[in-house]
């Protein structure tokens, strides 16, 4: 298990860094209450993922890595996959869903729920997007991807 506490002293590419001997042990919390561990032990050169439910990751564990990652690429391929599948779980134990920020720019996790004319993005971070489109919007929207199809096929 891994305690530490809130004062994380490190960000790298949006992930919390905490550095003791030999192991760097990386936190991403998600708006869903689900927080993904990616710890890459730099002695022995083996890494381990898990997600727990809890923004401390104290909570249930919801997955982990069955064997540990001996390449730093495919450690990180598996902590980015866990990162989107956790985004798209639900709220877990009673947070409230935050609106977005004004303005948005993370990536795309899984993808893009179509409900008449709204556009449901869940983002890496597990928030969820929705844009609203205009009636003329959708119109132009849907003309514009059946030439992209055209064009493409």
């Amino acid at each position: 298990m891994v305690v530490v506490d809130d004062a994380w002293p490190e960000m790298v590419e949006g992930w919390e860094l905490a550095r003791s001997q030999g192991r760097e042990t990386y936190r991403k919390r998600l708006a869903n209450n689900v927080t993904v561990f990616a710890i890459w032990e730099s002695a022995a050169g083996v890494g381990r993922v898990k997600a727990r439910v809890g923004s401390s990751g104290l909570g249930r564990e919801l997955t982990c890595s069955r064997t540990d990652f001996r390449d730093r690429e495919a450690f990180w391929t598996a902590a980015w996959c866990v990162v989107e599948m956790a985004a798209n779980l639900p709220l877990f134990e009673g947070e409230r869903e935050s609106s977005a920020g004004s303005w948005v720019r993370e990536p795309v996790a899984g993808s893009v729920e179509v409900d008449e004319g709204a556009l449901t993005f869940t983002l890496v971070s597990g928030r969820a997007v929705t844009v609203v489109l205009s009636s003329e919007q959708v119109a132009e929207l849907s003309r514009d991807l059946g030439v992209a199809g055209w064009v493409g096929a």
